[in-house]
């Protein structure tokens, strides 16, 4: 029989859960030693022993430069963590690893899974989603298969909610949780859960809560009854006098915060902490603060999430109304102000029918009851031998349906041999059958319940015969319909002169994975046979499509060069691409360079993302630089509503060169990446106030090129050109109302290709073309092949071979270096080589 996963690990920012799916049912594992069901995220190292989860937290306070936690958010980074007993750093990873393989001690069954899915927030880039399952290889899993969060939740839901009728519903995931917020809308297709849309914050959750509490109220208090200097930058950096402090006090703030959501008020005593000022003096304060004094704290943060859901509301033209309700999931939806503001700000019912701590762990269990163990390249996990006999067999192991089909082959010897399936709960029995090479059967479902039947062989006594098929188990429930892609994926399209750098998307946001496309390309500057330093570089990057490249973040490429092929690649060759991803991300890309070869592949690894806390500084300077000329440029065109959204990215980005400002070199926070986060959505903000000028831009030159195409083929078109002519005319509405660049882009390129066809027909403009490229003689690739053709081209000339000349011109221009700075030589370029 097939083996399921079953396993399902909840990696959280602050606690992570480990539970298991056994016939219909999920247990949640609780530590052996402590009796909870979460572990916290916590990682300490003291003397040869490694502390994982609540040792590790109590250890934190007396000992924080030994232990690490909040790793979560920095997973995907190249940040490490150094760790001042061992003499070396920890990465993230490794710091997940361990805390993998602590849950592996809650099993209490005995079990060592091989297979296991993990969940990861919906709104995780294809960086942070590789790291993860980096982690749980490192934990010693063969297979890991990540899970959405969300989409999680949901399915945890909608197993409990037994009699509810979600038959064609939809409603909202609201997921905040330690470290990451996620907001999604759900959907019921045909008995399928599916993620419609998502936005999401992976620097926003209860941890962001506990330090506003220390920097607004509990520092303020100390700085009032004792003497420090900048105190809060001395507790954030690594080698500040008050670093240790830091982590003191965000446990207080975290245990404050869930006294605040059962209590009206809480008390803060420092008087524990020896806590000493600069002058020598000991500081002991004892204060309180208020739910009140809190909501007020956190307000902004809220309808900040309350914004991320209208968004989606928007996106996708519904209204409250249409929503059935907002699911809360997520530790930090216990807090009373998170529930009632957003139901107030949205007027959407809030449900929280699910334990908001383990829904997804719970929901990840369900779903890897329906995912087949697959450890390697070899292993058939479908096949069950019966003696001589090989059994295998085909169900959903999930359906809306009231009835499944089973059905079996049998290799072997059956005769004389009889089967017999029966339902666990007696309410179906297929009686005993003659055992033929196929078997199908028509299982009938109890409804929202999970269905386990027996099936057994028998010899002609009625003498069972040993099978490891033991059971037959199929859910009748709502299962997943396919798991999204969270932002675009796009193929990076580097033109000639390599300035106009485009984006073209492979993937679009909110794609159902797994997923496969092909896209076509051409080589944009010859690559010769043997060279290191001529490449084919195929690069994908992940973000808003219509973003400039620089800044959506990049996911990975591949490098094809010279010294891998065994002939020379004309600049303008064709390359087939096809890109495969997989459920849990796994990026393929396979390049097969026409017409006859030879063909590469690979899997995307997503490099690790860095952050230069000085070089940060830097890009928020040029982003603040950008914003102003913009709003320059916006006031001078008049176009004053344009300059009111950039006066409010302005403001941002001020407070945000405040904060990069005040930012460490070492930083214990992981602050940075939150800030280089924010510079990227303003740039991306910015990107989406100025496309409207862009277009603007582009209908101008689509204007200018129709006229010289239209002014060039009354004079010398034929009736194929301008038939050609009125084809991008009669389109004209689709390009020139949208907003779309790349269509307004396609239209002038068409133009031009029907203009210089006619031209290239000339001999004027040819012998123009070929003086010119005569002067640009030191430009070329290859010189040897270059003086040659120029020879040709001149015989070529003599004789008034005008298509011979042509098609010398042409291979001139696929000499040239991709680095052409000469606007007439960027304008032909695409000319020449689709001629």
């Amino acid at each position: 029989m097939s083996k399921m996963i079953n396993f399902a690990i909840d990696l959280g920012t602050t606690n992570s859960l480990v539970a298991k799916f056994n016939m219909g049912e999920v247990e949640v594992f609780r530590d052996p030693s402590g009796f909870k069901e979460t572990l916290p995220s916590v990682v300490g190292f003291r003397n040869d022993r490694i502390l994982v989860g609540e040792k590790a937290k109590t250890y934190h306070e007396k000992e924080p430069k030994n232990v690490v936690s909040r790793f979560k958010r920095t997973i995907g980074t190249t940040e490490s963590f150094r760790i001042k007993s061992l003499g070396q750093s920890k990465t993230p990873v490794e710091l997940s690893a361990f805390v993998l393989k602590e849950l592996k001690t809650f099993i209490h069954t005995g079990e060592a899974p091989e297979a296991v899915v993990i969940t990861v927030p919906a709104s995780f880039d294809m960086v942070q989603s590789n790291a993860t399952k980096e982690a749980g290889y490192a934990a010693g899993f063969k297979q890991v298969v990540l899970f959405q969060e969300p989409i999680a939740a949901s399915l945890a839901y909608a197993n409990k909610a037994k009699g509810v009728d979600l038959k064609n519903s939809q409603w909202i995931v609201y997921d905040l949780g330690g470290g990451t917020f996620d907001v999604a809308l759900v959907r019921i297709v045909e008995g399928e859960l599916k993620v419609i849309d998502h936005e999401g914050d992976n620097y926003l959750g209860g941890m962001d809560f506990d330090t506003l509490l220390v920097e607004q109220l509990f520092v303020p208090q100390l700085e009032k009854h004792g003497n420090f200097t900048d105190l809060l930058s001395q507790m954030k950096s690594a080698s500040g006098r008050f670093n240790t402090l830091w982590y003191r006090l965000l446990g207080l703030a975290e245990d404050a915060k869930i006294e605040l959501s059962t209590k009206t008020s809480a008390e803060i005593d420092l008087s524990d902490i020896a806590i000493e000022d600069e002058d020598g003096e000991m500081i002991n304060v004892v204060f309180e603060i208020t739910r009140s004094e809190f909501e007020a704290l956190i307000k902004e943060t809220v309808d900040n999430t309350a914004a991320l859901l209208k968004k989606i509301l928007t996106r996708n033209s519904l209204r409250p109304d249409d929503l059935k309700f907002v699911l809360m999931v997520g530790g930090s939806t216990y807090i009373p102000f998170v529930r009632k503001r957003i139901e107030e700000l949205l007027g959407i019912p809030v449900n929280t029918g699910i334990n908001p701590t383990n829904a997804i762990v719970v929901g990840a269990a369900y779903f890897a009851g329906t995912k087949e163990i697959v450890l390697g390249a070899g292993a058939s996990p479908r096949t069950n031998l019966t003696g001589d006999l090989k059994v295998r067999v085909a169900y959903n192991r999930l359906t809306r349906e009231h009835e499944e089909i089973f059905s079996a082959r049998v290799d072997g010897e059956v005769t004389g041999l009889f089967y017999r399936i029966k339902r666990e709960d007696g309410g179906y029995d297929s009686g005993l059958k003659e055992l033929t090479p196929r078997i199908n059967e028509d299982l009938p479902l109890q409804t929202d319940a999970y269905n386990l039947f027996s099936f057994t062989i028998y010899d002609s006594f009625n003498n069972p015969i040993p099978t490891d098929l033991e059971y037959i188990q199929i859910a009748q429930g709502y299962g997943v319909g396919g798991q999204m892609v969270p932002h675009d994926l796009s193929l990076v399209l580097d033109t000639a002169d390599g300035e106009d750098i485009t984006l073209n998307c492979i993937f679009p946001k909110n794609s159902i994975i797994p997923a496969r496309t092909k896209k076509t390309v051409e080589v944009n500057s010859t690559v010769t046979h043997g060279s290191e330093d001529d490449v084919i570089k195929i690069m994908v990057v992940e973000g808003p499509k219509e973003n400039h490249p620089t800044a959506n973040g990049k996911q990975g490429q591949l490098l094809i060069s010279g010294k891998q092929l065994k002939r020379d690649v004309p600049r303008g060759t064709e390359i087939d691409l096809t890109f495969e991803l997989s459920e849990s991300r796994d990026l393929t890309v396979t390049a097969y360079i026409n017409p006859s070869g030879p063909e590469f592949s690979g899997i995307f690894s997503p490099q690790n993302r860095d952050v230069d806390v000085n070089e940060l500084a830097d890009e928020v300077d040029l982003l603040d630089s950008r914003l102003s000329a913009e709003m320059e440029e916006a006031i001078a065109n008049e176009q004053f509503e344009v300059a009111r959204e950039i006066d409010k990215l302005q403001r941002n980005a001020h407070q945000l060169r405040q904060a990069t400002a005040r930012i460490t070199v070492d930083d214990v926070t992981g602050e940075k990446f939150i800030l280089d986060e924010t510079k990227r959505r303003i740039a991306q903000e910015l990107c989406h106030l100025t496309v409207g000028k862009r277009v603007q831009q582009l209908q101008a030159k689509y204007r200018q090129a129709k006229e010289e195409a239209t002014e060039t083929i009354n004079e010398s078109g034929n009736d194929l050109e301008r038939r050609q002519l009125r084809e991008v005319i009669v389109r004209e509405h689709t390009f020139m109302d949208s907003t779309n660049p790349k269509k307004l882009e396609e239209a002038i390129s068409a133009l031009r290709q029907i203009r210089f066809q006619i031209l290239r027909r000339k001999p004027d403009f040819l012998m123009t073309m070929f003086q010119y490229l005569i002067e640009k003689q030191e430009m070329f690739n290859d010189q040897p092949q270059a003086r040659n053709l120029i020879d040709v081209g001149k015989r070529h000339i003599a004789n008034e071979d005008w298509g011979k000349l042509d098609e010398a011109i042409g291979c001139l221009f696929r000499l040239l270096p991709k680095k052409v700075t000469d606007s007439t030589v960027k304008s032909m370029t695409g000319i020449w080589l689709t001629g």
